[in-house]
């Protein structure tokens, strides 16, 4: 999703009333944790709008060193709907995802679901993912849109000579903080724009393959 195309016009807010969440044995680290219930009114679900994120990546730095886990991070915002699919994904949710969303200054809120038309059944698969991110990824969300500092750590990290304006923007980090590797957002995502049907995915195979080359290069010396 490119930022300058939909920054203003739509702010999404992510509410997961229904849908099979997979019974992975832990659950993943996030950082911040939620619901964020002191910043914009507990509107954020996801991205801490208010607090420090240069503190937020700091912190999610010193759990995964003493976790033994590789930093992952995911900058974003709360209009991004591929951020919200993206987490729902990691952490196990399947078959079917509900949203409430808005305009900024619009008072009226609008409902709308994806549901997975796979030819499969999606919980294994789900559930497999889901483990695997709990055990080998810490995840940071940092706010793009009304933090002061969301775009430093990209700095910090090196990131920004690697993004290309798109969101979510997923990358995981050396021990000493470096960028070490760009999710291939492209490869990994199912999407379907036809007129009665609308989603945004990942094919899970994919996402997983992705994932642990992210892994790997962020281990590597």
């Amino acid at each position: 999703m490119k930022l300058k195309a939909i920054t203003g016009f739509i702010c999404l807010t992510f509410v997961l009333s229904s849908g099979t969440f997979a019974e992975a044995e832990t659950q993943a680290v996030v950082v911040p944790e939620t619901p964020i219930v002191e910043c914009r009114g507990g509107r954020s679900k996801l991205y801490d709008e208010c607090g420090s994120q240069v503190a937020l990546f700091k912190r999610a730095q010193d759990i995964a060193r003493q976790e033994n886990k590789v930093l992952l991070v995911s900058y974003g915002a709360e209009w991004c709907i591929w951020c919200h699919v993206f987490h729902a994904h990691i952490q196990g949710v399947s078959d079917e995802f509900n949203y409430t969303y808005s305009d900024p200054e619009d008072a009226e809120k609008y409902q709308s679901t994806l549901r997975e038309r796979s030819s499969e059944d999606q919980t294994q698969k789900a559930t497999d993912l889901a483990s695997f991110f709990a055990d080998n990824f810490v995840l940071v969300h940092i706010d793009t849109r009304y933090a002061d500092d969301g775009f430093t750590v990209l700095e910090l990290s090196g990131a920004e000579h690697h993004y290309n304006g798109w969101l979510p923007f997923i990358f995981s980090v050396k021990s000493n903080g470096d960028i070490a590797a760009v999710l291939d957002a492209q490869k990994v995502q199912i999407r379907a724009d036809e007129l009665f049907y609308w989603y945004r995915g990942y094919d899970r195979d994919l996402l997983q393959q992705d994932l642990e080359r992210l892994r790997v290069e962020a281990v590597s010396n």
